[in-house]
C-alpha cells in the first residue's frame, strides 16, 4: 500500500507552483501585519462598489473588542465602477476608529455606514454623490440573529436604536467585564456600598436587573428629522414590502431550561415576542402574547397583506407542539392548519430549532413533514396543489415572474413534483443580505432571492431577463463576493501565495481594486500533502501535513498535531494553505521553526457521546501513515489544541505516553465546568442569563455528554482531570481570564506529581488572546515548549 500512497503525495507536492519552495518563512511579524477583507456589496444601481478593507492586525487603536478588533482597523472603500478616479474613503488615520457598511438606499444614492470606537457604535449617512458623511446621535444595535437597519425608501431609514453610547453586545462583552468588575471594586473599597452581583431563579427570575430597552426610529435623511416609535429589546426587524409596517422579534421574559431532557446549546433562555408597529401612527401591536416564537422566520407576504411566523406554548417544544401561524396587517393571528401534515423544523449544528416557509403570490408554503417521514414543500390553504418534495435540505423558495419557484444548487426549478429546470446556474447577490444575519440563510424573502444575478460558469443573466452576459472564465483561485443586479459584473477576491486582490471583473476585462499583503509573495509556505490513512472502522480518511519551508524530499522533521475531535477536512484545510491567518496557534508560524504540522481528521460517529474515546490511537495512526510515507518522525510527535481541541490533547495525552509534549489551550480538563456561567454575564445580570448554552454544550453539543444531573458520573469518566495521574508527557497550560479559568486545577494536579508542566495565563483577554503582545508571547512560547521536548527540528 505505501507505493500508491507515496505516488499520491509526490504528485499533490508537484502542483504546487516553485516559486512556493524558496524565499523566507512565514513569521509572527507578517502574521500580525496581515490584511483582510470584509463585507463587499454593489449598490442597487450597479454604480458603486463597497469594499470593508481591514489594515494591518497590530495598528489598531485598541484591543479592548477582542474578537471584533478587525471592526476598529476597517477602512470603508467606495470605488465608482464606471469610472477610474480615487475612490471614497471613511477612515481614521490612526485606526482609533473603524467605519463599517451598512445597507444602500433603494436607488443607490446613499447608504448606511458605522463607526466604531473602542467603546462605541455611531449610526451615519453617507451621500454618495458627494461623498460626505453625517453622522447620527444613534447607537445601532448589531445582531447576527436579524436585521437591525433597513431602508423604507431611498430618504427614510427605519432601524433599532440601543441607548446611547451603549454599543451592542458583540462589542461589549470583552471590556464591559473589566469595567464592571472595577466598579464592583471601588464600591467595596469605598465600604458604603454592596459589590454584591445576585442573579435570581425560579419564581423570581424575572426580578433580575433589566437591560434599558431599543428605540425604534425612523430618520428623515433630508431634513435629519428623527421619529421614535416604541420601545423594546428588539433584536430584528423586517419591513413589509409596500414599507408601511415594521414585524419586530423581542428578547421577553427569562426561561430556564426543562428539567426533563437534556438541554441544547441554541435552547432560547428567553421567550420571542412578536411586535407589529405601524410606521405612520407607530401604533403597536402584540398578535401572539402566548406565545414563544422561533427565530429566523418572519416573512412577509409580497403584498403586504399577511406574515408567516413559527411560535409554540410557553413551555412546549417546537419539535412537537410549534406550528405556523399567519398575521394580518391588523395584527389579527390565525394558525396555519396543516391537516395530517407535521411542520418539518430544521435544527442547526448548536440545536436552534428552524422551520422553514415563504409565499407563492399570497398562498402560503411551508416545509412539511407527511405521516411517512418525508420532506415536502405544501401550499395548507390548498387543497388541490401537490405535495413538492424537498430533493435539497438548502433549497429555498425563489420568485419568479410573480411565481414560486425552488433554487436548488445547480439551477432553479418549477414548484412542482419533478419541476422542471427553468434557469442552470446559482443566484448569487450584491452583498445586501449581510444585513439580515442568519435569517437570510434560512428564509430570505422570495422576491430578494429572485432579484439576484444568476451565474452559469461565466455567463451573468437575470432570471427574468434570460439574455446573459459573458466574462472571461476566473482563476482557480477566485472567489466571488458579490455580483452587479444588472448581471454585466462580478466583485472577485483572488489569492495568490498569500497575497490577494479585490477585482471588478466586466466583459471587458479585469480592474484590480484592492490589494492586500504584497509583500508576502516572497514567503516560502511550505508544502502541503494529503496523507491516507484508515478510520477506526477501516473507512478510508485523509488527514493533512504542512512540510516546514525549504523542507527536501527524505527529512523526516517532528510533527506537531493540530487536534479537534469532529474535524474531517476533505481537501486541504484553509490554515494550512498560503495566507491563513488563523490568530492563536498559528500553523505556518510553527511550519516556519522547523516542524511539520499535522491537522489530523477525527470525525465523530452519529450518535457519538464520547468524542474523545480511543483518540490518542487514532492520532497515531494518521502520525504513522505520515511517518511510513518517509515524511515525519512519529517518534518526536507534539499535539496542539485550541478549546474543544484543547479538550482532545488533554484526552489524548491521558490514553497515551508516545507523545513528546502537548500544548493545550482554553479547552476542558474537567467537563463540569462547562456549566460555568461566563464571566460577562456574572457581572451583568441584565444582559440575561444564557446557562442553557454552556448546559447545552455539554449534554448535547459539541461535547455531547447526557444530562449532568442524572449521569454525573459520565462527565467524570470523560475529564482528563480525573486521569491525570496517567498524564505523564510535558505539558503546557494556557487559560484567559475571560473565558474563564479552567486549565488551573489540571496544573494543579500535575505540579504536585512534579511534572512537567506550565501554566499561562492571559489577562484582560477574551478566546482568542486578541493583542498583538499577548499574540507575540503565545508564539514565542509555544516554539520555546517544542524546542524544549521535541528536540531541534
Amino acid at each position: 500500500m505505501r507505493r500508491p500512497l507515496l505516488a499520491l503525495v509526490l504528485a499533490t507536492s508537484a502542483a504546487w507552483p516553485a516559486s512556493a519552495q524558496t524565499q523566507r518563512p512565514f513569521s509572527i511579524d507578517d502574521l500580525l501585519r496581515h490584511e483582510d477583507i470584509g463585507t463587499t456589496r454593489i449598490s442597487p444601481d450597479g454604480a458603486w462598489v463597497a469594499i470593508e478593507h481591514q489594515r494591518p492586525y497590530d495598528q489598531a487603536g485598541s484591543y479592548d473588542l477582542s474578537t471584533m478588533t478587525n471592526a476598529m482597523l476597517t477602512d470603508l472603500e467606495l470605488y465608482r465602477v464606471d469610472q477610474d478616479q480615487a475612490p471614497i474613503r471613511l477612515a481614521a488615520p490612526s485606526h482609533e476608529a473603524g467605519h463599517l457598511t451598512g445597507p444602500f438606499s433603494p436607488d443607490g444614492a446613499r447608504m448606511a455606514v458605522f463607526r466604531v470606537t473602542a467603546d462605541d457604535l455611531q449610526l451615519g449617512v453617507l451621500t454618495l454623490a458627494t461623498g460626505e458623511t453625517v453622522w447620527l446621535p444613534f447607537t445601532p444595535e448589531l445582531s447576527q440573529f436579524g436585521q437591525t437597519v433597513a431602508w423604507r425608501s431611498s430618504t427614510e431609514l427605519v432601524f433599532i436604536a440601543r441607548p446611547r453610547h451603549d454599543p451592542p453586545v458583540a462589542m461589549r462583552v470583552g471590556f464591559k467585564v473589566q469595567q464592571r468588575v472595577e466598579q464592583l471594586w471601588r464600591t467595596a473599597a469605598s465600604g458604603h456600598g454592596t459589590s454584591a452581583v445576585y442573579i435570581p431563579s425560579g419564581q423570581a427570575r424575572q426580578s433580575r436587573p433589566r437591560a434599558e430597552p431599543s428605540t425604534l426610529v425612523i430618520l428623515d435623511v433630508l431634513s435629519g428629522t428623527p421619529r421614535l416609535l416604541a420601545r423594546g429589546e428588539w433584536f430584528d426587524l423586517r419591513l413589509s414590502p409596500d414599507g408601511r409596517r415594521a414585524a419586530l422579534m423581542e428578547d421577553a421574559e427569562d426561561l430556564q431550561p426543562r428539567p426533563d431532557r437534556p438541554v441544547r446549546v441554541g435552547d432560547p433562555y428567553r421567550r420571542r415576542r412578536l411586535s407589529l408597529v405601524a410606521l405612520d401612527t407607530g401604533a403597536v401591536s402584540d398578535p401572539l402574547p402566548e406565545q414563544d416564537l422561533a427565530m429566523y422566520l418572519m416573512t412577509w407576504s409580497p403584498a403586504s397583506d399577511a406574515l408567516i411566523v413559527f411560535g409554540r406554548p410557553l413551555g412546549r417544544d417546537f419539535d412537537e407542539d410549534g406550528r405556523f401561524w399567519t398575521v394580518s396587517r391588523d395584527g389579527r393571528a390565525r394558525p396555519l392548519e396543516l391537516g395530517p401534515l407535521t411542520p418539518w423544523v430544521q435544527r442547526t449544528w448548536d440545536g436552534v430549532a428552524i422551520p422553514l416557509a415563504s409565499w407563492d403570490g399570497d398562498q402560503p408554503i411551508v416545509q412539511a413533514r407527511t405521516a411517512d417521514g418525508a420532506r415536502v414543500w405544501a401550499r395548507p390553504r390548498s387543497t388541490s396543489s401537490p405535495l413538492v418534495p424537498v430533493e435539497e435540505p438548502s433549497e429555498r423558495i425563489v420568485e419568479v415572474n410573480g411565481r414560486a419557484a425552488i433554487q436548488r444548487a445547480d439551477g432553479v426549478y418549477r414548484l412542482a413534483p419533478e419541476g422542471p429546470l427553468l434557469a442552470r446556474g446559482q443566484l448569487r447577490d450584491q452583498g445586501q443580505t449581510a444585513d439580515m444575519g442568519n435569517p437570510a440563510r434560512w428564509n430570505p424573502a422570495p422576491g430578494d432571492i429572485g432579484a439576484r444575478t444568476l451565474i452559469d460558469q461565466a455567463c451573468l443573466s437575470r432570471l427574468a431577463r434570460p439574455a446573459p452576459a459573458c466574462l472571461t472564465p476566473m482563476e482557480h483561485d477566485e472567489t466571488i463576493l458579490a455580483a452587479s443586479p444588472n448581471a454585466d459584473f462580478l466583485v472577485t477576491h483572488r489569492t495568490q501565495q498569500g497575497g490577494s486582490e479585490v477585482r471588478l471583473r466586466t466583459a471587458e476585462g479585469v480592474k484590480p481594486l484592492v490589494a492586500l499583503n504584497q509583500d508576502w509573495s516572497d514567503i516560502d509556505w511550505g508544502r502541503v500533502v494529503p496523507v491516507p490513512h484508515p478510520g477506526p472502522s477501516g473507512e478510508p480518511l485523509t488527514s493533512w501535513l504542512l512540510l516546514p519551508p525549504g523542507s527536501a524530499p527524505g527529512d523526516r522533521p517532528p510533527v506537531v498535531v493540530e487536534v479537534y475531535p469532529g474535524t474531517a477536512p476533505r481537501s486541504a484545510p484553509s490554515a494550512l494553505l498560503p495566507g491563513g491567518t488563523r490568530l492563536q496557534n498559528n500553523p505556518a508560524v510553527i511550519a516556519a521553526a522547523g516542524y511539520a504540522v499535522l491537522i489530523v481528521s477525527l470525525p465523530l460517529a452519529p450518535g457519538e457521546n464520547r468524542p474523545a474515546a480511543g483518540i490518542a490511537d487514532r492520532i497515531l495512526v494518521a502520525v504513522d501513515a505520515a511517518g511510513d510515507l518517509g515524511l515525519v518522525d512519529p517518534g518526536r510527535i507534539a499535539l496542539i489544541g485550541h478549546s474543544f481541541g484543547g479538550y482532545g490533547v488533554l484526552s489524548a495525552v491521558a490514553q497515551s505516553d508516545r507523545f513528546s509534549a502537548i500544548i493545550a489551550s482554553n479547552g476542558y480538563p474537567d467537563l463540569s465546568l462547562s456549566m460555568q456561567l461566563p464571566p460577562f454575564f456574572r457581572v451583568a445580570p441584565e444582559e440575561g442569563v444564557p446557562v442553557g448554552q454552556m448546559v447545552g454544550w455539554g449534554e448535547t453539543g459539541q461535547a455531547s455528554i447526557g444530562d449532568f444531573a442524572t449521569s454525573p458520573q459520565a462527565y467524570v469518566e470523560a475529564s482528563p482531570l480525573y486521569q491525570a495521574e496517567a498524564i505523564r508527557t510535558p505539558a503546557l497550560l494556557i487559560e484567559s481570564d475571560l473565558d474563564t479559568q479552567r486549565m488551573s486545577t489540571l496544573f494543579s494536579a500535575l505540579y504536585r506529581r512534579n511534572r512537567e508542566a506550565g501554566l499561562v495565563t492571559y489577562f484582560g483577554e477574551g478566546h482568542t488572546y486578541a493583542s498583538p503582545g499577548n499574540l507575540r508571547d503565545l508564539h514565542a512560547r509555544i516554539l520555546d515548549w517544542l524546542a524544549r521536548y521535541l528536540g531541534p527540528p
